[in-house]
């Protein structure tokens, strides 16, 4: 029998980084804290949950499926906390967000600054990871995403757009020259974002026809545009970024925006922004009220 809630959530806290550390920081945990927490479970269970090494965390096959079992179970306890809650109409306990970390540095956390006055009892965790989490997984409440959304099972509320720019800096331009067409670029150093499944081409649109550029072997490939950034930033390259990203660059003459006459993407021209979340979801008072904050702050 598992006895302490706390040490459950430090599990499925370590299991969904397989990283202890990690699990540390969001747990706002010391280290060895953490670590006990995991001892005394495994002990208590008398299995081990993950194997450890120097190099990497991994679940066990019986850690694998406490995790799969014991997640929709915490999440049910919270929603019954939360309805509780409803009844004496407090919004209070814990709300988790995923989103870019360069986005939650430079968006959502500046947005959030203001939400403890207006909701003194609750507590965001914000997790911020480039990689692209399936929202069906419940590992979080809400979810930012950009670009078109396919799954129906999944609500969305929408608090902007954006363009991608093509820039680079003046030293760069001066040194190497600046690309007036697509086919340009193939002298170039290009460097160019890397998703779970990695776009293979840049799309230019001039409003009569559509051009793709290969991303066969770009300067940099990287699934951080904070790296892609700053190497622009740093004369290494051309990069392809969204506008608000690059936006107070451009404006401070750190980078240039080339070819401005095509609408450029590297999947989709749909470049919407969301807030995501399940139908289960939007139906708890203190996600709602979250949802519907940064719905507002982000639009501005």
């Amino acid at each position: 029998m598992i006895r302490s809630l706390h040490a459950l959530r430090v599990f499925l806290s370590v299991a969904k980084h397989l990283n202890f550390a990690q699990a540390s920081a969001e747990l706002h945990l010391s280290a060895s804290s953490v670590s006990r927490q995991i001892t005394e479970l495994e002990k208590e269970l008398n299995v081990a949950l993950f194997t450890r090494s120097t190099r990497m965390v991994a679940l066990t096959q019986q850690g694998q499926r406490l995790y799969e079992e014991a997640a929709p179970l915490v999440t049910s306890l919270d929603e019954v906390s939360d309805c509780l809650r409803q009844q004496k109409e407090e919004v209070g306990g814990r709300v988790s967000l995923s989103a870019p970390w360069w986005f939650a540095s430079y968006f959502i956390a500046p947005a959030l600054a203001g939400l403890r006055d207006h909701y003194p009892d609750l507590t965001v965790i914000l997790d911020c990871d480039d990689r692209v989490i399936d929202p069906n997984e419940g590992l979080h409440d809400i979810y930012v995403r950009f670009g078109r959304l396919n799954d129906s099972r999944l609500l969305a509320k929408k608090f902007g757009a954006y363009e991608f720019w093509l820039i680079a800096s003046p030293q760069y331009i001066e040194k190497y020259g600046e690309p007036k067409h697509p086919k340009d670029l193939h002298d170039h150093r290009l460097l160019a974002y890397r998703f779970s499944s990695p776009h293979s081409s840049w799309i230019f649109d001039d409003g009569a026809s559509q051009q793709r550029i290969a991303m066969q072997s770009p300067y940099l490939l990287t699934n951080n545009t904070e790296s892609i950034l700053h190497c622009a930033l740093n004369h290494g390259g051309i990069g392809l970024l969204a506008d608000h990203g690059v936006l107070n660059a451009v404006k401070r003459g750190e980078l240039i925006r080339l070819m401005p006459n095509y609408a450029i993407t590297p999947n989709r021209f749909e470049n919407g922004m969301y807030l995501v979340y399940s139908k289960d979801k939007a139906k708890i008072k203190r996600v709602k009220a979250v949802i519907d904050y940064l719905a507002e702050h982000l639009r501005s």
